[in-house]
């Protein structure tokens, strides 16, 4: 028998066979959304201070520009006797992967961003803080917004004039900060930072302040280029958190006056005699180097790079089969494999070694009423499907690492697996 098919049922058809195709329209049209180059496929909006372009999903783009904003804040609240001398536009451009980052700035701008995690930078085709997301930890993430978003912000005050020392340690004074309930704690200080100003201290490789008072970024840059550079960066955020904290804070209105000084076109070091009244800058490095080798760390910063090293370590383990159950376990399992794991920073490589014991403790600080602690809980694997049992007999678990006695806020890592790999990835949760 056949069957006719008029009024709706004709339409049901129609409506069918028109979502059947756009079901097959669908991906074609996400691959060659996907194919075209970053600034085309990327949104972008005004978010409170800034214009930001990205690509990445709303929700992530979302809570990254409030760190921004929430950071700008910090910035105008720390340096509020500044007036604004370079109306640049507050650009942002935030890259879900690495090679859109490169490609970007190479053929958009001419910056060549290799080996850098973010950078600001200003030239003819435009100005613009960029970074890029793709595997990063959050806090790494948020260590190069805090230190490339001062730069930004230091370009509005000083425009090119601020001089390296001051325009690095205070990047790095605010990068090594800590947003806690939307406040964020300053003045936090990394052992390695602080071992290492100790070190050149000791074996007279330190650069001399007046030197560092009027390094021109020519010459901070052809340190870069020419190898090891790490010192000047730590030099500087030592000698910036010295004026800061140093001798119970006696100099931190005569910073804030040499830096008005700068924002009024003075130089350096005119800056620096007309603010601390002397022009005796050998007696100011004398009591530097006796704040900087009394120098404590602190216990949250401290925390944050270790903790990545334990999971990144954990993740190695999990993929060789092994998932330990106490930080004993943890810590001769990673020496027996001899892990390593690499960071960098300001195009330098920094290798953290699973034979440092110093990588499975916390020191303790002014915030820590009893000694802080990484431990290990044994991870939940209950409700598993048997897909999820299967894979855990060739990639199981890594522990779930945890730090107690933690102030001002506790830290945890959460794992999650790649339903099709059956592969880790984690997070950096602070609570």
């Amino acid at each position: 028998m056949i069957r006719r098919i008029t009024g709706w049922g004709r339409l049901g058809m129609v409506a069918i066979v028109l979502f059947a195709a756009l079901l097959c329209v669908q991906p074609v049209l996400a691959q060659r959304q996907a194919q075209l180059p970053w600034w085309q496929r990327s949104a972008e909006r005004k978010i409170g201070y800034y214009h930001i372009k990205t690509d990445l999903p709303p929700d992530q783009a979302n809570e990254l520009a409030r760190h921004l904003n929430l950071m700008h804040e910090e910035y105008a609240k720390r340096l509020a006797s500044l007036g604004p001398r370079s109306p640049t536009p507050m650009n942002v451009m935030i890259f879900a992967q690495r090679r859109d980052y490169l490609q970007t700035l190479r053929t958009r701008y001419g910056v060549d961003g290799s080996g850098t995690g973010g950078m600001f930078f200003v030239n003819p085709s435009g100005s613009a803080l960029a970074l890029w997301t793709e595997s990063l930890p959050n806090r790494r993430i948020l260590n190069v917004i805090q230190h490339e978003g001062f730069h930004q912000f230091a370009y509005s005050r000083f425009g090119s004039d601020l001089p390296s020392w001051a325009n690095e340690g205070l990047a790095e004074f605010f990068a090594q900060s800590v947003l806690v309930n939307r406040r964020f704690i300053i003045g936090q200080s990394n052992p390695r930072v602080i071992n290492a100003v100790k070190n050149g201290i000791e074996l007279g490789t330190y650069i001399p302040f007046r030197k560092m008072l009027t390094m021109t970024p020519q010459q901070w840059s052809s340190a870069l280029r020419e190898g090891d550079a790490s010192n000047q960066y730590h030099q500087a955020w030592s000698m910036v958190h010295f004026l800061v904290y140093g001798d119970g804070g006696r100099y931190v209105q005569r910073f804030e006056a040499y830096l008005r000084a700068i924002n009024a076109g003075f130089t350096s070091q005119d800056a620096f005699i007309r603010a601390f009244e002397t022009d005796d800058i050998e007696a100011f490095e004398t009591r530097w180097k006796q704040y900087a080798l009394a120098a404590k760390p602190s216990a949250f910063v401290t925390a944050m790079e270790r903790i990545e090293f334990l999971a990144e370590g954990a993740l190695e383990l999990s993929r060789k089969g092994k998932s330990p159950q106490t930080m004993e376990e943890l810590r001769s399992e990673l020496k027996a494999i001899n892990f390593t794991y690499m960071v960098q920073k300001h195009g330098v490589q920094i290798e953290l070694r699973a034979d440092d014991e110093t990588m499975y403790t916390i020191p303790m600080d002014d915030l820590s009423p009893e000694p802080p602690a990484f431990v290990i809980s044994k991870p939940n694997r209950r409700g598993m499907s048997l897909r999820e049992r299967k894979f855990e007999e060739t990639i199981p678990t890594p522990p779930a690492i945890d730090t107690e006695n933690l102030k001002p806020k506790t830290m945890s890592i959460r794992w999650t697996r790649d339903r099709e790999t059956g592969e880790f990835s984690y997070e950096i949760l602070v609570k």
